[in-house]
């Protein structure tokens, strides 16, 4: 690729913010042109802000001065990781004015002309993009929720092969999963925190959109219901989740480790450079998956699954981790951005000057 393509980056500043600066730093396909924040922020250089952050960063990202969010864009390609509730009003109004918005904001995940993706899972649901077209000339492609990501990578081979009938999952989420300030250090010590506000509902809903079939340019969900504690645990990094899941057909953990180990997802011979040579691994160590041992595999885009056994319950049981910050979100949407690049959907946005 002769030249770098613009981007701009919305929430510079925030926990997700941060690390998508990170990953574009040096990217080969994108360089970050605009970046944006809150108005506390804005005027401030970037490389100021980000302290400590981001890592070192070359001289021409750190000397970006961060914008407010309000006003015109030139990117055609601009990274959301703003709180949803500012999303709402900004990321309508971008797509409004021809950019192709990749958000790792939940506010559209729900909409059903927005897809909610996963490269290697449902690659194919960028066709929902065509539905868009009534409502803005640009774009909005969202990628889920940060413990989503990990639960629904780890299904995905199940239900291609097997079909799921039913799941439950309890979630064993990271202290960065909270973004900034985050739970009181107090409340995290030597303690478990029982609930996540809204985090149930985003896990018990998504895996079924992600898993959900095309049929005649529109979205039909996966039949199959997921119920689901969610909780805060005092880990930094990397969101564990014990699943138990009932198979159509019943098979058992040999098959259901054939399925797991043989899955290699949608993305092969794309190309896509923050694609992990491997999007799932399976550890037989009866101790692992463990946030501090395997939460950096492949620079933190590969979920690990581990624990393959029977469920006296639902049939089968295992445990899935992702890094929450890099597969579950920044690495996420910069993902998300690449496919949308190698698909042509980047050089079709076409921002109106400013």
């Amino acid at each position: 690729m002769s030249e770098r393509i613009p981007v701009g980056i919305l929430g510079t500043t925030g926990t997700v913010g941060a690390r998508l600066v990170r990953l574009l730093a040096d990217h080969p396909w994108f360089e970050i042109a605009e970046v944006g924040a809150s108005d506390r922020s804005a005027g401030g250089r970037l490389g100021d802000l980000l302290a400590g952050e981001a890592g070192p960063l070359p001289e021409r990202v750190a000397s970006l001065e961060v914008r407010s969010l309000s006003g015109s864009w030139s990117s055609p390609v601009i990274l959301s990781a703003l709180p949803s509730s500012v999303a709402r009003e900004i990321e309508p109004a971008l797509a409004g004015a021809g950019h192709l918005v990749v958000s790792n904001a939940s506010t559209f995940r729900n909409d059903p002309d927005v897809p909610l993706v996963i490269p290697e899972v449902n690659a194919h649901h960028l066709a929902l993009l065509e539905r868009q077209r009534g409502r803005w000339p640009g774009a909005i492609v969202t990628n889920p929720n940060c413990v989503v990501t990990g639960l629904a990578m780890a299904l995905a081979p199940l239900h291609e092969r097997f079909g799921i009938v039913r799941a439950v999952a309890t979630t064993f989420q990271a202290i960065s999963g909270a973004g900034k300030p985050g739970p009181p250090a107090g409340d995290l010590v030597d303690n478990v925190l029982p609930f996540i506000a809204g985090e149930e509902e985003k896990v018990a809903y998504e895996p079924r959109k992600i898993l959900g079939a095309l049929e005649d340019g529109a979205l039909r969900d996966a039949p199959f219901r997921v119920g689901v504690t969610a909780t805060r645990v005092n880990v930094l990094h990397g969101h564990l989740v014990s699943v138990s899941v009932e198979l159509e057909g019943a098979p058992g953990p040999d098959e259901v480790l054939d399925a797991l180990r043989s899955w290699e997802g949608r993305t092969a011979g794309l190309g896509l450079p923050s694609a992990p040579a491997r999007a799932l691994e399976v550890t037989d160590d009866p101790t692992r998956p463990q946030p501090r041992l395997d939460r950096d595999r492949s620079g933190g885009m590969t979920v690990t699954v581990g624990r393959v056994r029977p469920c006296e319950a639902l049939g089968i049981s295992f445990l899935a981790l992702a890094h929450n910050l890099d597969r579950g979100a920044a690495g996420a949407a910069l993902l998300n951005a690449e496919l949308c690049r190698v698909k042509g959907l980047v050089e079709a946005a076409s921002p109106r000057p400013s």
